[in-house]
C-alpha cells in the first residue's frame, strides 16, 4: 500500500508541475507570426525602415537561413522580374523583366550627390574643401577609388551585407571624419525591398557625429526596351520647372519648361536627338509619383516615386536613361535651394521606389 500511495503523490505531483510550467508562456506566442505585407508604391514614407516579418540571414554563412526561396544577392517575383546586387556600391548589378535585362550599375552615390561649384562649401562659417574629380568640382562626393573616380567613393567602396531575406537586402557603410573632405564620421544605411508586384524600394537611413552634407541617391541606369536603343521609349516627369546650368553648375535660378527641351509633363517620345544631364524641380511634396518610362518593345511601364524634392535626367548616349531622386545639385553654396545638411542627433531618411509593370 505504502508503494502504491506514494506512486501515486509522484504522478500528481508532476501532473502538477506540468501545468505550472506552461502557466507563463503567453497564449500569443502559440499564435503562427504574421506574413510580411507588400510594399505599397503610393503609402507615405515611415520615419523609420519598417522591421520585416521575414527570417533575416546574415552574410555569414553560418547563420544563414535554409529558406528555399532565398536566392544570394537576388531578389524576385513570380512574374518575371529578378534584380540582382553587388557589394560594391551597394548597387543593383542588374535588373532583369522576363530575362531580358532592363536595367544595371544601380550603385549608391554619397556623400552629397551631383556637383558642389569649386568643391568647396561652408558650414556653420567653417570652409570644408572636398576632392576634385569633375575638373574644378566635385561630383557624387569626390574622387572614387579605381577607373571610376566620377562615381565618387560610395559607389566604388565594398559595403557591409547586413542581412538578406526573401525580399528584402540591407547594406551598410562607414564614412570617416575628414574622408574626401567632408566633416564627421557618417553611417548610411540602404534597404532594397522588393514588393510581390514589382515595386523596388530603396530606403536611405543615416547619421553623423559632426554636421555634414547628406544627399544619396542610386545612378541606375535604365535601358526600358532592353535593346540599348531610344525608340519606342515614352517619358514623363512631374515637373514644371528645371534648374538652368553654366558649366554644369546651376546659376541659382528655377525657370518653367514650358517651351523647352525638358518639357516632358505629359507622356511623350523621349528625344533621343537631346544631350540630358539635368534637374528638375519636382511638383509637390512628401511622397509621390514622379515620373515614368514606358518601353513598347518590352512592354514595359516603370512608375519612380520619392520624398525628394529634384530629380536628375541623365542620358548616357548608349541606350540608357537615368532617374536619380535628389536634393538640388550645388545646393550647399545656391541660397535659393533648401541646403542638404545633416547634424548631429539628426537622423536621415529618404525613400525612392521603382516600380515595374506589364503592359498591354
Amino acid at each position: 500500500m505504502k508503494k502504491i500511495f506514494s506512486l501515486t503523490i509522484l504522478l500528481a505531483l508532476a501532473t502538477s508541475l506540468g501545468a505550472c510550467g506552461n502557466s507563463n508562456v503567453p497564449s500569443s506566442s502559440l499564435e503562427p507570426a504574421s506574413t510580411a505585407s507588400s510594399i505599397n508604391s503610393e503609402d507615405e514614407p515611415s520615419s523609420k525602415i519598417e522591421e520585416s516579418s521575414e527570417e533575416q540571414i546574415s552574410s555569414d554563412p553560418s547563420t544563414s537561413s535554409a529558406d528555399p526561396r532565398i536566392r544570394e544577392n537576388e531578389l524576385y517575383t513570380e512574374n518575371g522580374l529578378s534584380v540582382k546586387f553587388n557589394a560594391t556600391g551597394a548597387s543593383i548589378s542588374s535588373i532583369s523583366w522576363n530575362g531580358k535585362q532592363v536595367a544595371k550599375d544601380g550603385f549608391v552615390v554619397g556623400r552629397c550627390a551631383n556637383r558642389i561649384a569649386g568643391a568647396s562649401f561652408k558650414i556653420d562659417g567653417t570652409t570644408y574643401n572636398v576632392s576634385k574629380n569633375d575638373g574644378q568640382n566635385s561630383l557624387h562626393g569626390g574622387a572614387g577609388s579605381g577607373g571610376n573616380s566620377w562615381r565618387g567613393p560610395f559607389a566604388t567602396k565594398a559595403w557591409t551585407k547586413v542581412s538578406q531575406s526573401f525580399n528584402t537586402i540591407v547594406y551598410s557603410i562607414h564614412s570617416s571624419d575628414g574622408e574626401n573632405g567632408y566633416p564627421g564620421n557618417m553611417d548610411m544605411t540602404v534597404t532594397y525591398t522588393l514588393s510581390p508586384e514589382g515595386a523596388l524600394s530603396i530606403e536611405y537611413d543615416a547619421s553623423t557625429d559632426k554636421a555634414t552634407l547628406c544627399n544619396p541617391t542610386n545612378h541606375l541606369f535604365i535601358d526600358v526596351n532592353g535593346n540599348r536603343s531610344y525608340d519606342d521609349v515614352d517619358l514623363m516627369i512631374n515637373a514644371d520647372n528645371y534648374t538652368p546650368l553654366k558649366n554644369q553648375i546651376p546659376t541659382g535660378e528655377i525657370k518653367s519648361v514650358e517651351g523647352t527641351q525638358f518639357d516632358y509633363r505629359t507622356k511623350k517620345a523621349f528625344d533621343k536627338s537631346k544631350n540630358y544631364d539635368d534637374n528638375y524641380v519636382l511638383n509637390g511634396e512628401g511622397f509621390r509619383q514622379v515620373a515614368s518610362l514606358t518601353g513598347h518593345k518590352s512592354y514595359l511601364h516603370i512608375n519612380v516615386y520619392t520624398d525628394r524634392p529634384g530629380l536628375q535626367l541623365y542620358k548616357d548616349g548608349s541606350g540608357n536613361i537615368c532617374l536619380e531622386t535628389q536634393m538640388m545639385p550645388d545646393a550647399i553654396n545656391q541660397a535659393n535651394f533648401e541646403d542638404p545638411i545633416l547634424r548631429p542627433n539628426e537622423k536621415f531618411y529618404s525613400k525612392t521606389v521603382y516600380e515595374f509593370l506589364a503592359i498591354d
